[in-house]
């Protein structure tokens, strides 16, 4: 099957390539490395990641990069221009999450670094939280994200047992933020959807 970008409105395939997208994602957690595809290999981080699990659903992102000091900035960069940016809650499975200040980009030891880091989303879960499936911590993993409760880690159920509504984002190195400002929602930045459909050939 042959896709490519569709600039219009989302068309009537989208809902399949897209679970297609977060199965191959799911999948893909518990591995140390971004493995390649028919010969093409993939870098081992973030967007070297949804490259990954992209292309092996259908399309190759990198057709759609534009400016940037990197992969993840470049590739929002290219979608942002093309509309194709949201923040709008909630998303849709298999969607795009941008993060800023997820780590020091500049080495200036100080907040300000826009478009480090990026996942794919994966799921829902209780209270309004996001599962987002990414390549972090040398390794991809499944994570959270709440923005109804941006400043919350966990609520107590009434079992005793905590249940993660936003995971840890970034590794406290001292620098004297408090605890609540390394969560997934203290980095959050925006949503991404690329439109798509079937070429008949």
């Amino acid at each position: 099957m042959l896709l490519v970008f569709y600039t219009s409105v989302y068309s009537s395939q989208e809902g399949v390539f897209y679970e297609r997208v977060v199965k191959i994602a799911k999948n893909s957690i518990g591995l140390s490395y971004v493995p390649a595809v028919n010969g093409k290999n993939f870098t081992s981080d973030c967007i070297g990641f949804v490259r990954y699990v992209y292309y092996s659903a259908g399309i190759d992102i990198s057709q759609v990069y534009g400016n940037g000091r990197g992969g993840v900035s470049s590739f929002y960069d290219g979608i942002e221009k093309r509309g194709w940016v949201y923040n709008e809650f909630p998303p849709n499975i298999g969607d795009l999450i941008f993060f800023d200040n997820t780590y020091d980009a500049n080495r200036n030891r100080k907040w300000d670094d826009d478009l480090t880091h990026i996942g794919i989303v994966s799921g829902f879960g209780k209270h309004g939280t996001i599962f987002y499936i990414h390549y972090a911590s040398g390794k991809v993993k499944e994570d959270r994200i709440n923005l109804n409760y941006p400043n919350t880690h966990a609520f107590r159920q009434k079992d005793g047992k905590l249940y993660v509504i936003n995971s840890h984002l970034r590794i406290n190195r001292g620098e004297g933020y408090s605890k609540k400002e390394y969560l997934s929602s203290s980095f959050f930045r925006c949503f991404g959807r690329i439109p798509v459909r079937v070429k008949n050939e």
